[in-house]
């Protein structure tokens, strides 16, 4: 494809290592690291590009996003019991614990994705059967959209990293990780890597499992015997921030104040006669 070659023209100008996904089918991290090793174009550190070489440039991995199982953070409910009246649902709302029920339906959606038999079906969430056409299985560990949850985000002025932050969705997923709930793991998906990001990377690190290449009287610690990495558990908006939206609210309302102001001594002013009179002659 066209679109493939000039893909690789500016990876190549770059010096990006521009690869198919079946040339990283089944390879060990160190094989991976050599081939995105930047040294050998006079560079520094590791990075590697990749996917399937189609004419979208798809994602070499199966990526688990099944639309009749999506967790929202805001949706719709039908409620009987208030005389059979629509209401909202909110992944942020913590007083009516429906926060808590949508972080409980989210962590089962990320441990089918990762726990469940294999599959190559794309609408079933579960790794991937065949490991050379999928060599990556996503894990999204962030709340989904639809049409209907932005439409909902919108009328409550939310957006995607206060609603992550609110929600302490991220916390969570890393305290999945470090509990070593996931049989295995490819790639985790995070929404706001600024909230915890770093504990992600830690425990992803230390997991065990992930090398062989020590002694057999050496047993080296990992995972949960190692202590788990301090996180940011505030949801609120640190004082800074409340300051920033206190004077941009409160200069809103001023300006809201002073039009409304101004309107009402025009209209009691009564009618204007903005009639022109030019040499005499009425314009």
């Amino acid at each position: 494809y066209s679109g493939i070659a000039k893909i690789r023209s500016v990876y190549e100008e770059h010096e990006v290592p521009y690869f198919s996904c079946d040339k990283i089918a089944g390879l060990t991290v160190a094989e991976a690291m050599e081939l995105a090793d930047l040294s050998q174009y006079d560079g520094k550190g590791y990075l590697l590009a990749v996917d399937r070489h189609d004419m979208y440039a798809s994602f070499c991995g199966k990526a688990n996003w099944v639309q009749d199982s999506l967790v929202t953070c805001h949706s719709q409910i039908y409620n009987a019991g208030a005389q059979g009246q629509l209401q909202y649902s909110h992944c942020t709302d913590r007083k009516e614990n429906s926060g808590q029920s949508k972080l409980a339906a989210l962590q089962e959606y990320v441990k089918a994705s990762a726990n469940n038999e294999p599959t190559d079906d794309y609408n079933t969430l579960g790794p991937p059967e065949d490991e050379d056409y999928y060599p990556f299985t996503q894990i999204q560990g962030f709340w989904q959209v639809d049409a209907r949850s932005v439409q909902i985000g919108l009328m409550t002025a939310s957006n995607l990293l206060d609603d992550n932050r609110r929600s302490g969705v991220n916390e969570e997923l890393v305290n999945m990780v470090y509990n070593e709930q996931f049989k295995s793991i490819s790639l985790i998906a995070m929404d706001n890597v600024a909230v915890n990001g770093n504990a992600m990377f830690s425990v992803l690190r230390n997991a065990c499992g992930q090398s062989s290449n020590f002694n057999d009287d050496e047993v080296l610690p990992c995972g949960s015997n190692l202590v788990r990495p301090n996180m940011q558990t505030n949801h609120k908006l640190p004082v800074f921030w409340n300051i920033v939206l206190f004077i941009v609210y409160g200069a809103l309302i001023v300006m809201v104040s002073v039009m409304l102001l101004q309107a009402f001594r025009l209209r009691n002013q009564g009618p204007q006669d903005h009639r022109l009179i030019c040499n005499g002659h009425v314009v």
